[in-house]
Protein backbone atom coordinates (compact mmCIF):
# COMPACT_ATOMS: atom_id res chain seq x y z
CA UNK A 1 0.00 0.00 0.00
CA UNK A 2 1.15 3.53 -0.83
CA UNK A 3 0.59 6.48 1.52
CA UNK A 4 1.43 10.10 0.67
CA UNK A 5 2.09 12.66 3.40
CA UNK A 6 1.91 16.27 2.20
CA UNK A 7 2.64 19.80 3.41
CA UNK A 8 5.07 18.81 6.15
CA UNK A 9 6.43 22.12 7.39
CA UNK A 10 9.96 20.77 7.75
CA UNK A 11 11.29 17.26 7.19
CA UNK A 12 14.77 16.52 8.53
CA UNK A 13 16.29 13.72 6.47
CA UNK A 14 19.72 13.67 8.21
CA UNK A 15 21.22 12.44 4.94
CA UNK A 16 24.30 14.61 5.37
CA UNK A 17 24.85 13.42 8.92
CA UNK A 18 24.68 9.79 7.82
CA UNK A 19 27.27 10.44 5.10
CA UNK A 20 29.62 11.69 7.83
CA UNK A 21 28.74 8.79 10.18
CA UNK A 22 27.40 11.37 12.63
CA UNK A 23 30.73 13.09 13.23
CA UNK A 24 30.76 16.88 13.72
CA UNK A 25 27.20 17.36 12.41
CA UNK A 26 26.13 20.81 11.21
CA UNK A 27 22.79 22.45 10.36
CA UNK A 28 23.41 21.62 6.70
CA UNK A 29 23.76 17.92 7.56
CA UNK A 30 20.15 17.83 8.81
CA UNK A 31 18.95 17.86 5.19
CA UNK A 32 15.91 20.03 5.92
CA UNK A 33 13.17 19.90 3.25
CA UNK A 34 10.63 22.73 3.58
CA UNK A 35 6.96 22.09 2.72
CA UNK A 36 7.86 18.47 2.25
CA UNK A 37 6.03 15.43 0.99
CA UNK A 38 6.95 11.86 1.84
CA UNK A 39 5.70 8.76 0.05
CA UNK A 40 5.66 5.52 2.03
CA UNK A 41 5.31 2.11 0.41
CA UNK A 42 5.42 -1.21 2.24
CA UNK A 43 6.84 0.41 5.35
CA UNK A 44 9.73 2.18 3.60
CA UNK A 45 10.25 5.67 2.23
CA UNK A 46 9.67 5.60 -1.54
CA UNK A 47 10.05 9.31 -2.32
CA UNK A 48 10.82 12.54 -0.48
CA UNK A 49 10.91 16.13 -1.69
CA UNK A 50 8.85 19.33 -1.75
CA UNK A 51 5.09 18.91 -1.97
CA UNK A 52 4.97 20.87 -5.22
CA UNK A 53 7.38 18.42 -6.85
CA UNK A 54 5.45 15.24 -6.04
CA UNK A 55 5.70 12.89 -9.06
CA UNK A 56 2.56 12.40 -11.14
CA UNK A 57 2.58 8.67 -10.46
CA UNK A 58 1.42 9.37 -6.92
CA UNK A 59 -1.44 11.71 -7.96
CA UNK A 60 -4.18 9.21 -7.03
CA UNK A 61 -2.47 7.67 -3.99
CA UNK A 62 -4.15 8.09 -0.56
CA UNK A 63 -3.23 11.36 1.17
CA UNK A 64 -2.49 12.05 4.84
CA UNK A 65 -2.07 15.83 5.31
CA UNK A 66 0.69 16.81 7.75
CA UNK A 67 0.14 20.57 7.66
CA UNK A 68 2.16 22.37 10.34
CA UNK A 69 4.17 19.37 11.45
CA UNK A 70 7.93 19.13 11.77
CA UNK A 71 9.24 15.67 11.01
CA UNK A 72 12.51 14.21 12.16
CA UNK A 73 13.72 10.63 12.43
CA UNK A 74 12.15 8.78 15.34
CA UNK A 75 14.11 9.19 18.54
CA UNK A 76 16.35 6.33 19.68
CA UNK A 77 16.95 5.77 23.39
CA UNK A 78 20.27 3.90 23.56
CA UNK A 79 20.75 3.40 27.33
CA UNK A 80 18.07 2.53 29.90
CA UNK A 81 17.62 0.39 33.00
CA UNK A 82 13.86 0.14 32.48
CA UNK A 83 13.13 -3.21 34.16
CA UNK A 84 13.28 -2.91 37.96
CA UNK A 85 11.19 -2.76 41.11
CA UNK A 86 11.16 -0.43 44.10
CA UNK A 87 12.10 3.23 44.49
CA UNK A 88 15.25 5.19 45.23
CA UNK A 89 13.53 8.33 46.51
CA UNK A 90 15.29 7.87 49.86
CA UNK A 91 18.65 7.86 48.06
CA UNK A 92 17.73 11.15 46.44
CA UNK A 93 16.92 12.66 49.81
CA UNK A 94 20.29 11.55 51.14
CA UNK A 95 22.08 13.08 48.17
CA UNK A 96 20.21 16.33 48.74
CA UNK A 97 21.50 16.19 52.33
CA UNK A 98 25.08 15.96 51.09
CA UNK A 99 25.92 12.26 50.74
CA UNK A 100 27.73 11.05 47.62
CA UNK A 101 26.59 8.22 45.34
CA UNK A 102 29.38 6.03 46.70
CA UNK A 103 28.53 6.82 50.36
CA UNK A 104 24.88 5.92 49.80
CA UNK A 105 25.89 2.63 48.18
CA UNK A 106 28.18 1.81 51.11
CA UNK A 107 25.26 2.40 53.47
CA UNK A 108 23.03 -0.17 51.74
CA UNK A 109 21.38 2.13 49.23
CA UNK A 110 22.10 2.54 45.55
CA UNK A 111 22.04 -0.36 43.13
CA UNK A 112 21.87 -2.95 45.91
CA UNK A 113 18.62 -1.52 47.31
CA UNK A 114 17.01 -1.83 43.87
CA UNK A 115 18.47 -5.32 43.67
CA UNK A 116 16.56 -6.39 46.79
CA UNK A 117 13.24 -5.14 45.42
CA UNK A 118 13.83 -6.58 41.96
CA UNK A 119 14.78 -10.01 43.28
CA UNK A 120 11.48 -10.33 45.12
CA UNK A 121 9.24 -8.93 42.36
CA UNK A 122 7.19 -11.39 40.33
CA UNK A 123 7.48 -11.53 36.54
CA UNK A 124 3.99 -10.03 36.30
CA UNK A 125 4.93 -7.12 38.57
CA UNK A 126 8.07 -6.39 36.57
CA UNK A 127 6.17 -6.50 33.28
CA UNK A 128 3.33 -4.22 34.39
CA UNK A 129 5.75 -1.59 35.64
CA UNK A 130 7.92 -1.88 32.53
CA UNK A 131 4.87 -1.39 30.29
CA UNK A 132 4.05 1.82 32.13
CA UNK A 133 7.59 3.14 31.84
CA UNK A 134 7.79 2.27 28.15
CA UNK A 135 4.58 4.18 27.40
CA UNK A 136 6.21 7.40 28.63
CA UNK A 137 9.09 6.93 26.18
CA UNK A 138 6.70 6.23 23.30
CA UNK A 139 4.83 9.48 24.06
CA UNK A 140 8.12 11.40 23.69
CA UNK A 141 8.86 10.10 20.19
CA UNK A 142 11.07 7.08 20.97
CA UNK A 143 10.70 4.15 18.57
CA UNK A 144 13.84 2.16 19.40
CA UNK A 145 15.00 1.59 22.97
CA UNK A 146 17.71 -0.38 24.75
CA UNK A 147 17.01 -2.07 28.11
CA UNK A 148 19.62 -3.51 30.47
CA UNK A 149 19.34 -6.17 33.13
CA UNK A 150 21.58 -5.72 36.17
CA UNK A 151 19.20 -5.26 39.10
CA UNK A 152 18.92 -8.93 40.02
CA UNK A 153 22.56 -10.00 40.31
CA UNK A 154 21.68 -13.68 40.51
CA UNK A 155 21.41 -15.75 37.35
CA UNK A 156 17.75 -16.50 38.05
CA UNK A 157 16.77 -12.87 38.56
CA UNK A 158 18.85 -11.65 35.62
CA UNK A 159 17.07 -14.17 33.38
CA UNK A 160 13.74 -12.93 34.78
CA UNK A 161 14.58 -9.36 33.77
CA UNK A 162 15.68 -10.37 30.27
CA UNK A 163 12.56 -12.50 29.83
CA UNK A 164 10.55 -9.46 30.89
CA UNK A 165 12.13 -7.52 28.00
CA UNK A 166 11.15 -10.31 25.61
CA UNK A 167 7.58 -10.25 26.93
CA UNK A 168 7.52 -6.47 26.70
CA UNK A 169 8.55 -6.66 23.02
CA UNK A 170 5.46 -8.73 22.18
CA UNK A 171 3.17 -5.89 23.22
CA UNK A 172 4.85 -2.89 21.59
CA UNK A 173 5.83 -1.57 18.15
CA UNK A 174 8.96 -0.01 19.65
CA UNK A 175 12.11 -1.95 18.74
CA UNK A 176 13.65 -3.14 22.01
CA UNK A 177 17.35 -4.01 22.30
CA UNK A 178 18.20 -6.23 25.31
CA UNK A 179 21.50 -5.93 27.18
CA UNK A 180 22.84 -8.35 29.76
CA UNK A 181 24.54 -6.38 32.54
CA UNK A 182 25.42 -8.76 35.38
CA UNK A 183 28.45 -6.64 36.32
CA UNK A 184 26.40 -3.71 37.58
CA UNK A 185 27.62 -4.19 41.14
CA UNK A 186 29.13 -6.96 43.25
CA UNK A 187 26.18 -8.71 44.95
CA UNK A 188 26.19 -9.43 48.73
CA UNK A 189 26.88 -13.11 48.11
CA UNK A 190 30.26 -12.15 46.66
CA UNK A 191 31.15 -9.25 48.94
CA UNK A 192 34.94 -8.90 48.99
CA UNK A 193 35.24 -11.54 46.25
CA UNK A 194 34.78 -9.59 43.06
CA UNK A 195 37.22 -11.77 41.13
CA UNK A 196 35.22 -14.87 42.04
CA UNK A 197 32.03 -13.14 40.84
CA UNK A 198 33.72 -12.29 37.55
CA UNK A 199 34.65 -15.95 37.06
CA UNK A 200 31.05 -17.04 37.69
CA UNK A 201 29.83 -14.51 35.12
CA UNK A 202 32.33 -15.74 32.55
CA UNK A 203 31.98 -19.47 33.08
CA UNK A 204 28.30 -19.86 34.04
CA UNK A 205 26.13 -16.80 33.48
CA UNK A 206 27.27 -15.69 30.03
CA UNK A 207 26.91 -19.18 28.50
CA UNK A 208 23.45 -19.53 30.05
CA UNK A 209 22.22 -16.22 28.60
CA UNK A 210 23.82 -16.95 25.23
CA UNK A 211 22.14 -20.36 25.07
CA UNK A 212 18.74 -18.76 25.73
CA UNK A 213 19.43 -15.94 23.21
CA UNK A 214 18.07 -13.35 25.62
CA UNK A 215 20.47 -10.46 24.97
CA UNK A 216 22.28 -8.71 22.14
CA UNK A 217 24.82 -6.81 24.24
CA UNK A 218 26.98 -7.36 27.32
CA UNK A 219 27.64 -4.40 29.64
CA UNK A 220 29.66 -3.73 32.80
CA UNK A 221 30.21 -0.82 35.20
CA UNK A 222 33.89 0.13 35.09
CA UNK A 223 34.32 2.25 38.19
CA UNK A 224 36.18 2.43 41.49
CA UNK A 225 34.44 0.13 43.95
CA UNK A 226 32.68 -1.78 41.17
CA UNK A 227 34.70 -3.46 38.39
CA UNK A 228 38.26 -2.79 37.27
CA UNK A 229 39.59 -2.53 33.74
CA UNK A 230 41.21 -5.94 34.11
CA UNK A 231 38.04 -7.60 35.37
CA UNK A 232 35.95 -5.98 32.65
CA UNK A 233 38.38 -7.01 29.92
CA UNK A 234 38.05 -10.60 31.14
CA UNK A 235 34.22 -10.51 31.07
CA UNK A 236 33.89 -8.61 27.81
CA UNK A 237 36.31 -10.94 26.04
CA UNK A 238 34.34 -13.96 27.22
CA UNK A 239 31.09 -12.30 26.14
CA UNK A 240 32.42 -11.47 22.69
CA UNK A 241 33.50 -15.08 22.16
CA UNK A 242 29.88 -16.11 22.81
CA UNK A 243 28.53 -13.67 20.24
CA UNK A 244 27.58 -10.71 22.42
CA UNK A 245 28.28 -7.17 21.26
CA UNK A 246 29.85 -4.90 23.87
CA UNK A 247 28.63 -1.75 25.63
CA UNK A 248 30.35 -0.38 28.74
CA UNK A 249 29.62 2.11 31.55
CA UNK A 250 32.91 4.01 31.81
CA UNK A 251 34.66 6.93 33.50
CA UNK A 252 31.50 8.24 35.16
CA UNK A 253 32.78 9.34 38.56
CA UNK A 254 36.50 8.73 38.17
CA UNK A 255 38.88 8.19 35.27
CA UNK A 256 39.59 4.46 35.30
CA UNK A 257 40.72 4.17 31.69
CA UNK A 258 37.39 2.61 30.75
CA UNK A 259 36.99 4.61 27.55
CA UNK A 260 40.31 3.36 26.20
CA UNK A 261 39.29 -0.18 27.17
CA UNK A 262 36.03 0.14 25.25
CA UNK A 263 37.92 1.25 22.16
CA UNK A 264 40.42 -1.59 22.59
CA UNK A 265 37.55 -4.10 22.76
CA UNK A 266 35.78 -2.63 19.74
CA UNK A 267 32.73 -1.81 21.84
CA UNK A 268 29.68 -0.52 19.99
CA UNK A 269 29.42 2.23 22.60
CA UNK A 270 30.81 3.39 25.89
CA UNK A 271 28.54 5.43 28.10
CA UNK A 272 28.82 8.35 30.57
CA UNK A 273 32.45 9.56 30.14
CA UNK A 274 31.90 12.39 32.66
CA UNK A 275 35.50 12.02 33.88
CA UNK A 276 37.15 10.85 30.67
CA UNK A 277 40.78 11.87 30.21
CA UNK A 278 42.21 13.73 27.23
CA UNK A 279 43.79 10.44 26.20
CA UNK A 280 40.38 8.76 26.31
CA UNK A 281 38.85 11.54 24.21
CA UNK A 282 41.53 11.05 21.55
CA UNK A 283 41.09 7.28 21.59
CA UNK A 284 37.34 7.30 21.07
CA UNK A 285 37.50 10.08 18.48
CA UNK A 286 39.74 7.88 16.34
CA UNK A 287 37.40 4.88 16.67
CA UNK A 288 33.93 3.70 15.61
CA UNK A 289 32.83 3.38 19.24
CA UNK A 290 29.98 5.77 20.06
CA UNK A 291 30.30 8.06 23.09
CA UNK A 292 26.92 8.02 24.83
CA UNK A 293 26.40 11.00 27.14
CA UNK A 294 23.82 11.24 29.93
CA UNK A 295 23.28 14.88 30.98
CA UNK A 296 20.20 13.94 32.99
CA UNK A 297 22.32 11.89 35.38
CA UNK A 298 24.63 14.86 35.86
CA UNK A 299 21.84 17.33 36.61
CA UNK A 300 20.10 14.87 38.96
CA UNK A 301 23.21 13.91 40.93
CA UNK A 302 24.86 17.33 40.83
CA UNK A 303 28.01 15.95 39.24
CA UNK A 304 30.03 17.45 36.34
CA UNK A 305 28.66 17.09 32.82
CA UNK A 306 30.57 14.99 30.28
CA UNK A 307 32.85 17.00 27.96
CA UNK A 308 30.59 16.96 24.91
CA UNK A 309 32.36 19.84 23.17
CA UNK A 310 35.78 18.24 23.46
CA UNK A 311 34.45 14.91 22.17
CA UNK A 312 32.56 16.38 19.20
CA UNK A 313 35.37 18.73 18.23
CA UNK A 314 37.83 15.83 18.32
CA UNK A 315 35.62 13.91 15.89
CA UNK A 316 33.92 11.40 18.21
CA UNK A 317 30.48 10.01 17.36
CA UNK A 318 28.37 11.41 20.21
CA UNK A 319 24.91 10.17 21.25
CA UNK A 320 22.51 11.27 23.98
CA UNK A 321 20.49 9.23 26.45
CA UNK A 322 18.26 9.70 29.47
CA UNK A 323 20.06 6.83 31.23
CA UNK A 324 16.61 6.13 32.66
CA UNK A 325 17.04 4.33 35.97
CA UNK A 326 15.61 4.57 39.50
CA UNK A 327 18.74 5.98 41.11
CA UNK A 328 20.46 8.65 39.05
CA UNK A 329 17.97 9.69 36.33
CA UNK A 330 14.31 8.70 36.72
CA UNK A 331 13.35 10.65 33.58
CA UNK A 332 11.82 9.36 30.34
CA UNK A 333 12.26 12.70 28.58
CA UNK A 334 14.85 12.38 25.81
CA UNK A 335 13.93 15.79 24.31
CA UNK A 336 14.75 17.32 27.70
CA UNK A 337 18.20 15.72 27.44
CA UNK A 338 18.60 17.58 24.16
CA UNK A 339 17.91 20.84 26.00
CA UNK A 340 20.47 19.99 28.68
CA UNK A 341 22.97 19.07 25.99
CA UNK A 342 22.52 22.46 24.35
CA UNK A 343 22.36 24.64 27.44
CA UNK A 344 24.78 22.84 29.75
CA UNK A 345 27.15 20.95 27.44
CA UNK A 346 27.29 23.63 24.70
CA UNK A 347 26.07 21.36 21.91
CA UNK A 348 24.29 22.91 18.94
CA UNK A 349 20.68 22.06 18.13
CA UNK A 350 21.86 20.09 15.10
CA UNK A 351 24.33 18.12 17.22
CA UNK A 352 21.65 17.33 19.80
CA UNK A 353 19.21 16.11 17.14
CA UNK A 354 21.77 13.88 15.46
CA UNK A 355 22.88 12.59 18.88
CA UNK A 356 19.30 11.53 19.72
CA UNK A 357 18.54 9.88 16.39
CA UNK A 358 21.27 8.68 14.03
CA UNK A 359 24.11 8.48 16.55
CA UNK A 360 21.92 6.86 19.18
CA UNK A 361 20.96 4.27 16.56
CA UNK A 362 24.66 3.68 15.87
CA UNK A 363 25.16 3.13 19.62
CA UNK A 364 22.83 0.13 19.24
CA UNK A 365 23.97 -1.05 15.82
CA UNK A 366 20.52 -0.09 14.49
CA UNK A 367 21.57 2.60 12.01
CA UNK A 368 20.32 0.58 9.04
CA UNK A 369 16.74 0.92 10.30
CA UNK A 370 16.69 4.11 12.37
CA UNK A 371 18.21 7.57 12.34
CA UNK A 372 17.34 9.08 8.94
CA UNK A 373 14.35 9.69 6.65
CA UNK A 374 15.65 8.61 3.24
CA UNK A 375 14.44 6.70 0.21
CA UNK A 376 14.74 2.97 0.65
CA UNK A 377 14.97 3.10 4.42
CA UNK A 378 12.31 1.98 6.95
CA UNK A 379 9.73 4.64 7.79
CA UNK A 380 10.28 5.68 11.43
CA UNK A 381 9.49 9.33 12.12
CA UNK A 382 8.58 11.63 14.98
CA UNK A 383 6.00 14.28 14.06
CA UNK A 384 6.00 17.42 16.20
CA UNK A 385 3.62 20.38 15.98
CA UNK A 386 6.10 23.24 15.74
CA UNK A 387 7.16 26.20 13.63
CA UNK A 388 10.74 24.95 13.39
CA UNK A 389 12.84 22.04 14.64
CA UNK A 390 14.64 24.49 16.93
CA UNK A 391 11.55 24.37 19.17
CA UNK A 392 12.29 20.80 20.22
CA UNK A 393 15.09 21.72 22.69
CA UNK A 394 13.74 25.26 23.12
CA UNK A 395 10.47 24.21 24.78
CA UNK A 396 12.25 22.19 27.43
CA UNK A 397 10.30 19.70 29.50
CA UNK A 398 7.29 19.95 27.16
Amino acid sequence: MIQVYENIRQCLTLAGARAKKGRRPTEADLGVVEDAAVVVEKGCVAWIGQTGSLPAQYAKAPRAPAQGAVWLPALVECHTHLVFAGSRALDYGQRCAGKTYQEIAQGGGGILSTMKATRTATPEELLIRAQTELAFFEAKGVRCLEIKSGYGLTLESEIRQLECIAALQKGTQIKLVPTFMPAHAVPPEFKGRADAFVEVICKEWLPAIAERKLATFFDAFVEEGYFSVQQTRRMASAARQLGFKIKLHVDQFTDQGGTALAVELGATSCDHLDSVSAKGVSAIAASETVAVLAPGASVFTGTPYPPARALIDAGAIVALTTDFNPGTCPSHNLPLMMTLACSQMKMTVAEAIVASTLNAAQALGEQASFGTIEVGRPFHVWSVEAETYHEIPYKFGD
